[in-house]
């Protein structure tokens, strides 16, 4: 496992949470390591990719400048381009052949020295170019080509290789699926009913009679006979008549996922002979 000094503490911790931009402000990521060169001085950051994110794209210091205001650090390569970039997990060495396939796919120029890179030098040393036990989960005997294997079983009665396979694995996350829209609109009918009315009729009836009349009753007179109707009053008011009501259930379903996953097989050729002489 790395050595890692306080000072290397003090500057993980410093960078931790920072979230990575891309040239145009996109986001990209969180950072989730940081390697330093010889002089305590960060030299890459690993950055989680990904949905899940199972895996880390590795970016060097040399594209990346640092916004402390905001926590943030941004890249000069757009998102499309970081995220295909060199892929790094737990179970990737970093060797020097690994950092120069990062430095070539961003267009950078790597000085090379004599000594390991900073403090992550425990991922790999320079005369092997193996991974450590601890990093790669690996015995020290672990070989990383056919030349040191065959140099390693000289030495020892024992040759370990680590075979590998991916595992599927599949979350959950929340999204917008659409709204329900609830709206009230105003209609006009037209609604007829009879009401019952009463008016009043005159009928005028003329009945003969017979006397003398008085001189105070001859003369001219007017009589005024009021007349009445009823009409119909309309009135109208608002009722409630019904209640709509809305509510939001969970319901739990299953789906199926299906994705492409690597495994690694490993064969023995036995290509030893024993016994054999020549007559």
């Amino acid at each position: 496992m790395e050595n890692r000094s306080d000072g290397y503490t003090a500057i993980e911790d410093q960078y931790a949470g920072y979230t990575v931009y891309d040239n145009s402000g996109s986001k990209i990521g969180k950072v989730d390591d940081l390697f330093l060169d010889e002089s305590d001085q960060p030299e890459y950051i690993g950055v989680k990719m990904g949905f899940l994110g199972t895996s880390s794209t590795l970016i060097p210091m040399q594209m990346a400048t640092v916004d402390e205001a905001n926590s943030a650090i941004n890249v000069s390569a757009d998102k499309e381009t970081v995220k295909n970039g060199p892929a790094f997990d737990d179970d990737r060495e970093i060797t020097p052949e690994y950092e120069s396939e990062v430095h070539s796919y961003y267009g950078l120029t790597r000085s090379t020295t004599g000594e390991s890179s900073g403090s992550y030098g425990g991922y790999y040393n320079d005369e092997t170019e193996t991974a450590t036990t601890e990093t790669t989960g690996a015995t020290t005997g672990t070989t990383s080509g056919a030349t040191s294997g065959a140099a390693d079983v000289e030495d020892r009665d024992e040759l370990r290789v680590q075979r590998s396979e991916e595992e599927l694995r599949a979350g959950t996350r929340e999204r917008e699926a659409g709204a329900m829209r609830v709206r009230k609109r105003v209609r006009t009918d037209r609604e007829r009913m009879e009401v019952p009315v009463k008016h009043e009729e005159v009928s005028v009836e003329r009945v003969p009679v017979s006397g003398e009349a008085t001189e105070a009753q001859i003369g001219e007179d007017e009589v005024s006979v009021p007349v009445t109707e009823e009409e119909v009053v309309v009135d109208k008011r608002a009722v409630a008549k019904e209640e709509v009501r809305v509510r939001k259930d969970v319901v739990e379903g299953t789906e199926v996922v299906e994705e492409d996953v690597r495994r690694e097989e490993v064969d023995v050729e036995d290509a030893t002979e024993r016994g054999r002489r020549d007559v």
